[in-house]
């Protein structure tokens, strides 16, 4: 999950508050029942949701934060279609100033965004990140060294012998 406007920063918000609610609530019945196993599952269920929606919070904040100075992501390890969100949100513009300077419609942006950039094409994409003025470079590692850095060896034999028995997939087109 990403939050892509203020408006859903407020309602996590607001589920992140209810959620720390009611680890007190079920931490303070936990003092009379210490044994329940029952509320010790909910009360880890209510924590890592909590955990979750704090993380997302952040991410938000980070992104909107007068201090970043650049953001990167690496086609291998990070996830595209997350990044083209970020950028925009990055970059302080909303999903209606975005759709203004591409001469879109604002639901189409939301359409985009709502299916994670899914349904975009190439074109709209480059025209998008345009727009938003993200510097886009292409890499080619002749060496091949860029994917043993992210892979352990392990990995790297099963991807070798996946690619020998010519299975449809591979670690990289997994990753």
């Amino acid at each position: 999950m990403v939050i892509r406007n203020k408006k859903q920063y407020t309602a996590t918000l607001k589920q992140l508050q209810s959620l720390l609610e009611d680890i007190a609530d079920t931490e303070q019945i936990l003092k009379q029942r210490p044994e329940d196993i029952q509320l010790k599952l909910q009360l880890s269920t209510f924590k890592k949701g909590a955990k979750k929606l704090q993380n997302i919070m952040d991410e938000y904040e980070r992104l909107t934060s007068e201090q970043l100075a650049s953001l990167t992501f690496d086609s291998l390890k990070d996830d595209m279609n997350k990044a083209i969100i970020s950028f925009r949100i990055a970059s302080g513009i909303s999903q209606k100033e975005l759709a203004k300077n591409m001469y879109i419609q604002e639901q189409q942006i939301q359409r985009y965004e709502q299916n994670d950039y899914l349904s975009a094409s190439f074109e709209r994409i480059l025209q998008l990140l345009d727009v938003l003025e993200v510097q886009i470079i292409l890499r080619k590692d002749f060496n091949k060294q860029q994917i043993n850095d992210y892979f352990s060896p392990e990995q790297l034999e099963i991807n070798r012998k996946v690619k020998e028995r010519r299975s449809l997939l591979s670690i990289e087109e997994i990753v």
